[in-house]
């Protein structure tokens, strides 16, 4: 935003400390101590969220558990990559951040896109993670066949020529509060029910990423990563073969009301990984961890190991 003045950040929550680090590039932890040598919770976002996402979430689990939430590439205070693989430069990032805590117990725990990235992780291969725990993921709107993007109207804007450069000219025009509720709204009907200072620390690091230099730069990253993420979930064949290599143990955790993954769906895939545990919680949508932290927290808290 050129001639824009510079904003800046929110305050980190209390009891919290940002770190940042270099990995080809500055990279943000949000930390939630827990006690000493404490397993690690390491948290992934969704698209267009950031480290603040987990701020309900991280306090209520940080008496047994360090939790540890990165922004994505391009989200929140981390810099844009420079490639033009944005779901793999996320890839990289994360095994930069996980070789830090290298000796500990790890539970990796990915909200929505930032869910996609973990299983990919994890199809990889398990080390050094011991569980992962997935947030309202996206799932192809119909299992057993071919997803088709386009047929889904919400989504169907993307593939218009031109369109995706207007789409970014917009989201540039849009003020962070319109901005960040338009993201929200797209998911989940009660996103009146996020909490408000959650929302409003979302939308002052939203401001202060807007008039950053590399503004632009963040906008495109995050725009291919979402289109590689829709990729990857119209190859439904290819992508549950990915799942199926997943050798850890798995918690699931659902909103009933969640606009991008139908439970419907989402109980037809489940019950092809039949290890996986999933949990649906009813009158939530796609943020159940910021809708109902204190339900997220207590699924977690019975589900990891003592």
């Amino acid at each position: 935003m050129t001639g824009t003045p510079a904003a800046s950040p929110p305050t980190d929550p209390p009891g919290s400390r940002t770190t940042m680090l270099d990995l080809d590039g500055e990279v943000r932890l949000l930390t939630f101590p827990g006690p000493p040598g404490a397993p690690v919770l390491l948290c992934l976002h969704g698209l267009g969220g950031s480290a603040l996402n987990f701020a309900a979430l991280g306090p209520l689990l940080a008496a047994t558990h360090e939790v540890v939430v990165l922004d994505l590439p391009a989200h929140g205070r981390s810099r844009p990559p420079a490639g033009a693989d944005a779901a793999g430069d996320a890839l990289a990032v994360l095994d930069g951040v996980l070789a830090t805590f290298a000796g500990r117990p790890v539970t990796l725990v990915g909200a929505s896109l930032g869910g996609v990235l973990a299983q990919r992780r994890l199809a990889r291969g398990s080390a050094p993670i011991e569980r992962l725990v997935l947030l309202d993921p996206p799932v192809p709107t119909t299992v057993g066949r071919a997803w088709d993007p386009r047929l889904t109207p919400r989504l169907a804007f993307l593939w218009a020529p031109g369109v995706g450069a207007l789409v970014q000219r917009q989201m540039a025009r849009t003020g962070p509060e319109e901005t960040v509720r338009r993201q929200l709204a797209q998911a989940t009907p009660h996103v009146d029910r996020v909490p408000a200072e959650v929302r409003a620390a979302t939308v002052a690091e939203t401001r202060w990423r807007d008039t950053r230099p590399d503004a632009a730069a963040a906008r495109t990253a995050q725009w291919r990563m979402i289109l590689q993420t829709l990729q990857l979930l119209s190859r439904p064949a290819a992508w549950q073969a990915e799942l199926a290599r997943i050798d850890v143990p798995v918690l699931w955790l659902q909103g009933a009301d969640d606009l991008l993954a139908p439970v419907g769906h989402v109980r037809a895939l489940a019950a092809r990984l039949p290890a996986w545990s999933l949990r649906v919680r009813g009158g939530v949508g796609h943020l159940p961890h910021l809708e109902d932290p204190g339900w997220t927290a207590a699924q977690l808290r019975e589900w990891l190991p003592a």
